[in-house]
């Protein structure tokens, strides 16, 4: 049974609308809008800014409910979940929130320990990856992934939108110090990097190709990508497998941990074929 009670906190996303972007010294961001059914806003910086799922809110505004409204907000760092209705005014503080009119009404539950595992941060983050390119000329290369964050039980999958017959492709797979640990040629469009290949948790990567065609055209693309690390991905899976019996302000939870990870919305390096790679002609460089 759900109790109705008055507390205080707010909420925050992982993009933060520029009117509401901490300035230094300014209050931070301490929760994520979750759910939005009706109108709602938030009130900060002298401005009022209507709400939507993984809206930031600061510590110290207010949000404003009309007649019939409702949001969630969930507290990373507390574990809290609130659930606000309308119509009324509410403060935000760094872990609840508070009703400041009578008709307000505030609603806190916990967050599910799968939820509280995702280690979601309130101050957001933004998407990792790259890819797309242009090539001498008129000429244009595209890049499809990976890009991104990586699970590191996938396939390594390197692909690009071919260029035609007599094309040559060299792939450069670089670290982020600038050393080439891998170099391949081939005149297919993708192909899968050894499994022998040793990828660190976290560490930025970044792959390049550079086609060679007739009459010596060229091309060049590049993506970017990490491998996620085990504790993360874990926990990450736990949390996918369990959406089909999460509520909305779950599911949402589970989008924006994916986004903050640096995954792409639907976490697929673009690669339109699960064939094996072509032939490639293959060195190493340590």
């Amino acid at each position: 049974m759900r109790t109705w009670c008055a507390v205080s906190a707010l909420a925050i996303l992982w993009t933060v609308p520029a009117c509401m972007r901490a300035e230094p010294g300014s209050a931070q961001p301490v929760a994520i809008v979750t759910e939005v059914d009706g109108s709602a806003r938030v009130l900060a910086r002298g401005r009022a800014v209507r709400l939507e799922v993984a809206d930031p809110i600061e510590r110290g505004a207010i949000v404003v409910l009309d007649p019939g409204a409702r949001i969630v907000l969930a507290y990373p760092k507390s574990g809290a979940i609130f659930e606000l209705q309308g119509p009324g005014r509410f403060l935000a503080h760094v872990d609840s929130i508070e009703p400041r009119t009578r008709s307000g009404l505030v609603a806190k539950r916990d967050m599910a320990s799968v939820l509280r595992a995702l280690r979601i941060r309130p101050e957001g983050t933004t998407l990792q990856g790259s890819a797309a390119m242009r090539g001498a000329s008129t000429l244009e290369l595209r890049a499809d992934g990976p890009t991104g964050m990586r699970l590191a039980r996938d396939a390594m999958r390197l692909c690009w939108r071919p260029m035609g017959a007599q094309w040559l492709y060299r792939v450069r797979l670089i670290d982020d110090d600038g050393t080439v640990l891998f170099e391949a040629h081939t005149h297919d469009a993708d192909f899968e990097l050894p499994a022998t290949l040793q990828l660190q948790a976290s560490a930025q990567y970044l792959w390049h190709v550079l086609a060679t065609g007739p009459n010596g055209r060229s091309a060049e693309a590049a993506g970017q990508f990490r491998r996620l690390d085990l504790d993360s991905e874990q926990a990450l899976l736990r949390a996918e497998s369990a959406m089909p019996g999460l509520d909305a302000t779950g599911r949402a939870l589970v989008r924006i941990a994916r986004s903050q990870l640096g995954f792409a919305p639907d976490r697929v390096s673009g690669c339109a074929s699960d064939r094996p790679g072509g032939a490639l002609e293959e060195s190493r460089h340590y």
